[in-house]
């Protein structure tokens, strides 16, 4: 009964949506300067659905920030999607049958592989000051179950573009 427990949590585990994320910024950059920005998409082939999740996640994320969205900015977010689908091999179900006495034993085992279909999301975002110059650089990379549901997705977004701005502005040391 124990084993059956935790084959049902390592399942629940391998379903979740994960987030990866790395940054890096132009150290001479006075990020106080940055107070509003536009966003750009760029090589969109993503549904508007997943378009409209990431701006929006990026919007409320900075203006908690008081980094304001406005139209007429300077500074730009370029934001470049991609996204494709996976199969992946998270577990396996094994059977064994074993026997033995003294010090001789024997064993057979046979491993049953399971793949699960996964959904790939990948977000470069790109912040630009107002002379035009890369001063931040975002990657997100969302990676969840592809029968996982549009809820699913979102709060997959918006976590990991909170993990994204996490330490932004960045200090300067």
């Amino acid at each position: 009964m124990k084993n059956l427990v935790f084959i049902l949590i390592g399942f629940l585990l391998s379903s979740c949506a994960t987030q990866t994320v790395s940054v890096d910024y132009d150290r001479t950059q006075d990020f106080s300067k940055i107070g509003n920005y536009k966003i750009e998409m760029a090589e969109n082939s993503m549904s508007e659905l997943d378009i409209s999740r990431i701006q929006t996640a990026i919007q409320n994320e900075l203006s908690g920030k008081s980094i304001q969205l406005n139209s007429n900015s300077e500074n730009k977010i370029i934001i470049k999607p991609e996204e494709y689908m996976s199969e992946s091999q998270n577990s396996s179900v094994g059977i064994g049958v074993g026997g033995g006495s003294g010090n001789f034993g024997t064993s057979i085992g046979v491993g049953i592989p399971i793949t699960k279909k996964k959904l790939n999301q990948k977000y470069l975002v790109s912040l630009y000051n107002q002379n035009g110059n890369l001063v931040w650089d975002g990657k997100l990379e969302i990676q969840m179950p592809a029968d996982g549901s549009s809820n699913m997705l979102e709060s997959a977004v918006e976590k990991g573009v909170r993990k994204l701005f996490k330490n932004y502005p960045p200090k300067k040391k």
